[in-house]
């Protein structure tokens, strides 16, 4: 890719890397604590929080006799016979970020959300800087700062780097693993391998998607080595288990027994309902075609674009010389290899009886290969338009490039906080998205602070709050937990109870977020209430305050 990276200084790279990166971790920090504006306390998040303290205050407490086996039953498992939800890296980043704010490391019971959301927002800054090193290296400064800033134009990839959960640290950890082996083939060298085999292994210890990582790699190592793969794949697989390994001290013991524990729990799960085109599925019997529209209904227009051009243009290499425009550089295998991922990633979910819920999250590392894309088309694109006499380079490409990258920022603005809903101009926003049949809010992030706060103004103290549609036992706490509105008027708040025709004694509020899938467990005549506050975007209302009747009144307000 012309200009070669030669033309880049390392430390340039490195210093323009870095810089854009601090940048967009400040930006993302600015919005993660919930009283501050950001998104409001997501289902899992009380949980992934809960498991990260845990362990980090078991560490605390044992010291050495963390590792002794009863202690790592105790620790890990949530049951005496039950596996553990998730590997525990992704939980221990997020403990130890609670515990840098925790006045209680020892209280269990005491916990927060906004500390724990630090640790996300600097992991997804750890990913800015590596897909922008990654694409200054490899296609130029133009192309590797538009790869490192189309991560932030990604909503709902930037929402996950506000929640405490797993999502947006799966997408940091399967994507150095990709970019390790790009850097370990330049190499050859076996021990190059095992290093990169060694960053697979961490991939493996966030989430069971490490896992899917290995098909697209492995095939690649082979293309690119042929019969000289199979030392350095050998060393690449090896070095990532014996990490995975080490790292979870749960598969010490009964090794094989808990293997087959964690994945068969990995993927069988209780059937989530998915709002599709306009219906309710389970997860296993949504249309094939799901992960793909969902893709390209979430990705903003220009970046598909972008992305689209690094691809095309690897074939109008091939076209006539008689071309106006001189024919772009060829993809390289390292392209192939994140195109290969992409797809192979999104092919997995497409497959047969293959679970798939909540919009895009199962298959976020998608977003990030595509990033890497859209570096390598903007650098073509930015050849292109230099060789146009008209605009003076370097302002000229500059001003226009920097114009059509500000243009995808809007669905970032526009839907502050709830990126998790963003849909783009291919299905006419989130208005046009309600109308074909899509999920609006399938995580409850529309249960900001503003809307929570007008509860606490309106209630006395005490009182009872009902939320739906309740998805977890824990995601009652959790909302009480990131609201300081809430628990300055002591208030209790409980989840619809599953199959409820009236609400629960003596609860006079409500809130509801618009997961179109599960909102049939409230009654309609619960959700045809008057409306007291609600959040919108683009004309679709996301959360909403109701009272609810009194026995014995109309239950008026």
């Amino acid at each position: 890719m012309s200009p070669p990276s030669s033309a880049v200084p390392s430390y340039t790279r490195v210093a323009a890397a870095l810089a854009v990166a601090l940048g967009i971790t400040v930006l993302t920090l600015h919005d993660v604590a919930v009283e501050r504006g950001g998104p409001g306390v997501t289902c899992d998040e009380l949980y992934h929080v809960g498991y990260g303290k845990r362990l980090v205050s078991s560490l605390l407490r044992n010291g050495v006799h963390f590792f002794a086996r009863d202690c790592i039953r105790q620790t890990f498992a949530w049951s005496p016979d039950g596996p553990p939800v998730h590997p525990p890296l992704g939980n221990w980043i997020l403990g130890w970020f609670h515990w840098m704010f925790d006045p209680a490391p020892q209280e269990l019971s005491q916990l927060a959300i906004t500390p724990a959301r630090f640790g996300t927002a600097v992991c997804f800054g750890v990913l800015v800087f590596l897909v922008c090193w990654a694409g200054i290296y490899r296609y130029g400064l133009i192309g590797g700062l538009a790869a490192g800033c189309s991560l932030v134009l990604m909503p709902r990839l930037f929402g996950h780097a506000h929640l405490a959960a797993l999502d947006a640290i799966t997408v940091l950890m399967c994507t150095a693993t990709v970019l390790a082996v790009v850097v370990a083939e330049r190499s050859g060298r076996w021990w190059a391998f095992a290093l990169a085999g060694s960053v697979w292994g961490l991939a493996l210890l966030t989430r069971f998607h490490g896992l899917l990582c290995s098909p697209p790699i492995l095939l690649w190592i082979f293309w690119r080595r042929r019969s000289k793969g199979i030392v350095p794949a050998f060393c690449w697989l090896a070095s990532g288990l014996l990490i995975f390994y080490i790292g979870w001290p749960w598969l010490w013991f009964d090794t094989l027994q808990h293997v087959r524990l964690y994945v068969s729990t990995s993927t069988q799960r209780t059937p989530i309902h998915v709002f599709y085109l306009g219906r309710v599925w389970e997860d296993s019997l949504v249309p094939r075609h799901y992960v793909w529209v969902m893709f390209l209904a979430t990705m903003p227009v220009g970046l598909l674009l972008a992305g689209g051009i690094a691809i095309f243009s690897h074939w109008s290499s091939r076209s006539s010389q008689r071309n106006t425009l001189t024919p772009a550089p060829r993809m390289d295998a390292a392209d192939f290899l994140f195109l290969g991922t992409m797809v192979f990633f999104l092919a997995i979910f497409t497959g047969p009886r293959v679970p798939v819920y909540d919009g895009v999250r199962l298959f976020l590392p998608v977003y990030s290969m595509w990033a890497l894309l859209v570096g390598r088309g903007t650098q073509v694109v930015w050849e292109w338009i230099s060789r146009v006499k008209r605009l003076s380079p370097p302002y000229g490409p500059s001003f226009l490039l920097g114009s059509l990258l500000a243009l995808q920022a809007v669905g970032v603005v526009s839907f502050r906080p709830v990126w998790l809903s963003y849909y783009n101009l291919l299905v006419g926003g989130l208005a046009g998205a309600e109308r074909l049949g899509f999920e609006v809010n399938y995580w409850g992030d529309a249960l900001t602070e503003p809307l929570l706060a007008a509860v606490a103004h309106r209630a006395e103290k005490g009182e009872t709050l009902v939320f739906g549609p309740s998805l977890a036992p824990y995601q009652a706490a959790g909302i009480l937990l990131g609201s300081p509105s809430l628990a300055e008027k002591e208030m209790v708040v409980v989840g619809w109870p599953a199959g409820a025709k009236t609400p629960p004694k003596n609860s006079r509020w409500m809130v509801i977020y618009h997961r179109r899938a599960d909102l049939d467990q409230i009654p309609e005549e619960i959700r045809q209430r008057a409306v007291i506050s609600e959040i919108s975007c683009q004309g679709v209302w996301l959360a909403r305050l109701i009272q609810l009747p009194v026995a014995g009144t109309d239950g008026s307000p």
